[in-house]
């Protein structure tokens, strides 16, 4: 039975995640990385509940010239190389061949695995693998050779874990006012 102090657990691990690109050099267990993965597959999902309409898949990378080879040559990737662990989240298009919104069922399963980790100590942070980029179509079919990805399975990002350092700067979150974001029955902004 959950309690409002649950509750309020929940909603402060929300509110107060943060992406994080510096780690501890401390190992994950597998029993961790179990579970935050099946945090993801618990996510929603379309289609029957049924293992067939699971479409995401998972590939859990831990050995460092992998590592180094998915940093390709961007400065802002650089940090991934000493994650411990990189989750590279799949969409296996053939699971459910009519489904299309697989894109949706990855990003929810990635969204359940970051509070799944925050709530256990752990920093995430999530990189595009390029899917809407033109320009980085090459980059895009690099991380693919890298992870040997047959046709049917979409790299939709790689979910970077790792126990957070807490001599990372991190800059405070700012966001627009709630009534400038939400609007009731229509789209109404003046």
């Amino acid at each position: 039975m959950n309690t409002n102090k649950d509750n309020d657990y929940i909603i402060k691990l929300i509110k107060n995640r943060r992406s994080h690109r510096k780690y501890l050099n401390k190992n994950i267990s597998d029993d961790i990385i179990e579970k935050i993965i099946n945090c993801g597959r618990n996510a929603p999902f379309g289609g029957k509940p049924k293992p067939n309409c699971q479409v995401t898949e998972y590939i859990v990378i831990k050995n460092n010239e992998i590592k180094e080879k998915l940093a390709l040559n961007y400065d802002d990737r650089q940090f991934i190389k000493k994650a411990p662990i990189i989750i590279a989240v799949l969409a296996n298009k053939k699971n459910d061949p009519k489904y299309e919104e697989y894109l949706l069922s990855s990003a929810l399963s990635i969204e359940n695995m970051i509070i799944a980790s925050e709530s256990l100590g752990i920093g995430t942070c999530v990189l595009s693998c390029f899917i809407n980029y033109e320009k980085h179509i090459e980059d895009k079919n690099i991380s693919r050779k890298i992870l040997n990805l047959p046709d049917n399975i979409e790299l939709v990002a790689l979910l970077t874990l790792g126990y957070k350092d807490d001599k990372e700067n991190i800059p405070e979150k700012e966001l627009k006012n709630y009534e400038d974001v939400v609007y009731i029955d229509t789209y109404n902004k003046v």
